[in-house]
């Protein structure tokens, strides 16, 4: 009881010394800000109990009054990325930019699709695929995409 008298009292001694910030005293306080991103992805797990086995992506392109889907069968896979990141910071004239850091590391297990075709019927079996993807690897990134207006 004694200890959590003492953590209270210093709590409150801490909260009663912070004092607000002007505008002008804000701006000059350096330190890390952004934002962080982790992703960690499970499509269609083919590791479930009860593993889906007919998923479709679709896509309808009407044209001169015909409509054909591209149709992605069976998407599934798993992503990790790790450290995405965005952030503001300054550019040596003094003006903002948004930078977005780019993931350091994303992995890919078995990502990737059963088959991609163009069909009238996105329900129908697929008969002419255009090929099949599957991912496993690794990619290691550096870098920053920046933005900033005009």
């Amino acid at each position: 009881m004694k200890r959590l008298l003492i953590l209270v009292a210093m709590v409150a001694g801490v909260a009663h010394a912070a004092e607000p910030l002007d505008d002008a005293a804000l701006g000059e306080v350096a330190g890390q800000d952004g934002i962080g991103i982790g992703l960690h992805l499970v499509l269609n797990d083919a590791s479930a109990s009860n593993p889906v086995t007919d998923s479709r992506l679709m896509i309808g392109f009407n044209v001169e009054g015909r409509t054909n889907y591209i149709v992605v069968k069976n998407l599934r896979g798993t992503v990790d990325m790790l450290a995405l990141g965005i952030g503001v910071h300054k550019q040596p004239d003094g003006s903002d930019y948004v930078g977005v850091d780019l993931p350091a590391n994303v992995r890919f297990k078995d990502f990737g699709f059963e088959s991609l075709s163009v069909q009238s019927d996105p329900f129908a079996p697929v008969t002419d695929s255009l090929g099949r993807v599957n991912i496993n690897g690794n990619i290691s990134m550096q870098g920053q995409l920046r933005l900033w207006a005009h």
